[in-house]
């Protein structure tokens, strides 16, 4: 993912999301706009910060989408249904993820209130829609997490994770999901 964290100036990296988004009009646009607010963040410092409050309002009274300039999210993230999508500031995300409507990933906060920690994601993730991930935990590569599903612990590569509480039905075989 170090790629994502320095993000190079130009058009290329505002519209890194938009061919795998094609169809999807609203994704592109929204992505577009959330690719600009991670490029003014890391590069303009507070006029930056000036733009990415605004960003941040936009998007989350009119567009009910939370996808904070802080993440770090690799190229090619596809949204299916933008809506209600929230994620938290410090979420490390691969590249081709895919997320649909009502998914969440962030944090759990104890009664105290300190955080245990905020979800990563590997590369190639795929995301049912309204499903809930939070803690301290990792999402392996090419994981799949069923619609509606809570996740509360780490999912290996490949694993398949569904129910609230999820829990792991499967973990895919890449050599049988080649010769489909």
């Amino acid at each position: 993912m170090s790629t994502t964290d320095r993000p190079r100036p130009g058009l290329g990296y505002v519209f890194q999301d938009w061919s795998v988004n094609a169809g999807y009009r609203d994704a592109q646009l929204l992505l577009a706009w959330f690719r600009t607010a991670q490029l003014v963040h890391r590069r303009f410092g507070v006029l930056g910060m000036a733009f990415v409050v605004f960003y941040r309002l936009f998007t989350s009274l009119f567009c009910s989408i939370e996808l904070p300039a802080e993440c770090v999210i690799g190229p090619r993230l596809r949204l299916f249904h933008p809506h209600s999508v929230v994620l938290n500031p410090g979420v490390r995300m691969g590249a081709d993820c895919i997320l649909r409507q009502n998914v969440t990933v962030g944090n759990v906060v104890r009664r105290d209130g300190t955080e245990k920690g905020v979800a990563s994601v590997g590369n190639g993730v795929e995301f049912g829609a309204g499903c809930v991930v939070v803690g301290d935990l990792h999402v392996g590569d090419h994981a799949r997490i069923g619609a509606l599903s809570l996740v509360l612990e780490t999912v290996p590569e490949r694993g398949v994770m569904i129910g609230n509480p999820a829990r792991l039905v499967r973990i895919d075989d890449p050599e049988r999901l080649a010769a489909r």
